[in-house]
């Protein structure tokens, strides 16, 4: 084993454990080929990083990270599918008005990354935690750069102004990587059929979206934004609701939303405060009920 690995790791846990760790890859890896190796290479990397920056499972910066994952996936999820029923909601009325032309390098490229977040955002969601998360990363990374070239020619001081635009979605898509591998959700789907039955039925509920509102009436109302929001919260499920016990858990959680509505113009800067508020409401029956449920009496 290359003693750089091990030298990622604390000083003190790598006195106390350095050897169990160089005899487990040792074991893990003797005859195995390259793949192998490098699996348990980043394997021990990821680890050491958790532990160096105190986000392990052990840690309470980790069980926060793992409160929070799936709700960041389901903020992902909902606005990539808002981004994708505006842009095909556009060509679907161009399109009946005779006047869709083709679509050019860049928007093809933006749609395709949201497309790409949306499907790896609910793979994850749907139990397969790490490719659907570099997915949708990969998707969100996509779509952001696709901005970069008209962005680039404003002027520089609207330029800045739109790097939160451009990095939010990224950050959000990003965050469950750093969920701690023992606490990552449950897979609520078993099968890889049942996988694609869900990317499937995610890609159908944006043509459906597209077709009922090709207008754009839902940007008046919540809807459109507002349909992908609750079918990526049921997709997370009543034990992603269950893991929030806390008023930071519940602010870290409720984060990619409000952010997220942000920057789909769903919420003004004067509304955030209005936002804020519901939320700590929010908070103090949270902490009402903890307390209620911590000072009742075990008959047992």
């Amino acid at each position: 084993m290359n003693p750089v690995l091990l030298r990622l790791y604390p000083a003190g846990f790598r006195r106390a454990f350095g050897d169990e760790i160089a005899e487990s890859y040792r074991e893990a890896t003797v005859g195995a080929g390259s793949r192998v190796r490098i699996r348990e290479a980043a394997d021990i990397v990821a680890h050491a990083l958790r532990l160096r920056l105190g986000i392990g499972s052990a840690h309470s910066a980790g069980r926060l990270l793992a409160t929070a994952a799936p709700f960041s996936l389901a903020a992902t999820a909902a606005y990539a599918a808002f981004n994708l029923v505006g842009s095909a909601g556009d060509w679907y009325v161009m399109r009946i008005a005779g006047t869709a032309g083709d679509a050019g390098s860049l928007t093809t490229l933006m749609n395709a990354g949201y497309l790409l977040t949306l499907i790896g955002a609910v793979v994850a969601l749907a139990g397969r935690h790490v490719p659907g998360v570099l997915a949708a990363t990969v998707g969100a990374v996509g779509s952001s750069a696709s901005f970069l070239y008209p962005i680039w020619r404003t002027p520089p001081d609207l330029r800045w102004e739109l790097v939160g635009f451009l990095l939010t979605p990224v950050l959000i898509a990003a965050l469950p990587l750093a969920c701690p591998p023992d606490l990552r959700p449950a897979r609520r789907v078993r099968g890889a059929m049942g996988v694609i039955v869900l990317a499937v039925w995610a890609v159908l509920l944006v043509a459906a979206l597209v077709v009922i509102d090709p207008l754009g009436i839902g940007l008046l109302t919540p809807w459109r934004f507002g349909v992908p929001v609750v079918a990526a919260l049921a997709l997370a499920g009543r034990r992603a609701f269950a893991g929030v016990r806390t008023t930071g858990q519940l602010a870290f959680s409720a984060l990619p939303f409000i952010v997220t509505m942000y920057f789909s113009g769903w919420v003004r800067t004067e509304e955030i405060f209005t936002v804020i508020g519901a939320l700590a409401a929010t908070a103090v029956v949270l902490r009402m009920r903890h307390r209620s449920d911590s000072g009742g009496i075990n008959p047992a």
